[in-house]
């Protein structure tokens, strides 16, 4: 219940945000691409659900068909737990991140996500299927492995995605709040930079909670407010128009390639 709460209120906070106030005027009608990035969630969600067995019972499972002890969180502290696994998530999410603009491979199925050409809150669950499994791999056998107790990942979980609703949002945050909150926060200013279609401004701000990450690894970049607003979302390869078929979303990774070898 609390999930629920936390994930739909965020989603429909934002987009009543952005309907009241938005930033930008859309290029594209938006329904039919609004339906197309649900309605790829909700696939991700049922194939997550069919490929992952929860943690708490996988682990001891494992364990027996290894013969072996996986380390247990080393952590009892309560706040100081929650503050290390919090860090350790975010730190992974950046590294994935980068990792996925990096590798060709992982790019074209992250592809999809950069190629919403009106970012808005929907474009935050705008993954490709293959994308979200290979994501979910990744932090299902780092919490088994490492033994992180399933409250710190719900904690994480529910956190970013609130965060990451509100950093695609279609809506603009005061300057003075941005100002003080982009030192430790991704804020929306901070994140739309990543979605243009410029190469040099959408290779940086890969981080999700903490901008500390971009920062240390000397991927931050700030734009002005004039800079901001010529911002073109999608992928260069890419028709934007092609962009808002549900049927062409899935097939974003072979259209690419066919894109890159014509070019």
């Amino acid at each position: 219940m609390l999930s629920l709460i936390v994930i739909l209120g965020s989603l429909f906070l934002v987009a009543g945000w952005e309907f009241c106030r938005p930033r930008r005027r859309r290029e594209f009608l938006a329904l039919r691409r609004r339906l197309g990035n649900l309605g790829i969630w909700i696939l991700n969600l049922v194939l997550a659900g069919f490929v992952f067995a929860p943690t708490d019972t996988f682990r001891p499972q494992l364990e027996a068909v290894l013969g072996i002890a996986l380390p247990r969180w080393p952590i009892a502290e309560g706040w100081a737990s929650l503050v290390a696994a919090f860090l350790l998530f975010d730190l992974l999410r950046y590294l994935v991140h980068r990792c996925k603009h990096a590798v060709p491979f992982l790019w074209r199925f992250h592809a999809l996500h950069h190629s919403d050409p009106d970012v808005d809150v929907t474009t935050t669950v705008r993954l490709h299927p293959i994308e979200y499994l290979l994501n979910s791999s990744v932090f299902w056998l780092t919490v088994i492995l490492l033994g992180i107790p399933a409250a710190l990942v719900l904690i994480y979980g529910l956190a970013s995605f609130a965060i990451e609703a509100v950093q695609h949002g279609n809506i603009r945050l005061p300057q003075r709040l941005e100002r003080c909150l982009q030192p430790v926060l991704v804020t929306v200013d901070m994140h739309r930079i990543h979605h243009s279609v410029a190469f040099a401004q959408g290779s940086c701000n890969y981080a999700t909670v903490f901008s500390i990450w971009d920062r240390l690894f000397g991927t931050y970049i700030r734009l002005t407010r004039a800079q901001h607003d010529s911002i073109v979302f999608g992928v260069r390869e890419l028709p934007p128009r092609d962009c808002l078929k549900p049927s062409a979303m899935l097939l974003t990774p072979w259209r690419l390639s066919r894109a890159a070898v014509t070019d």
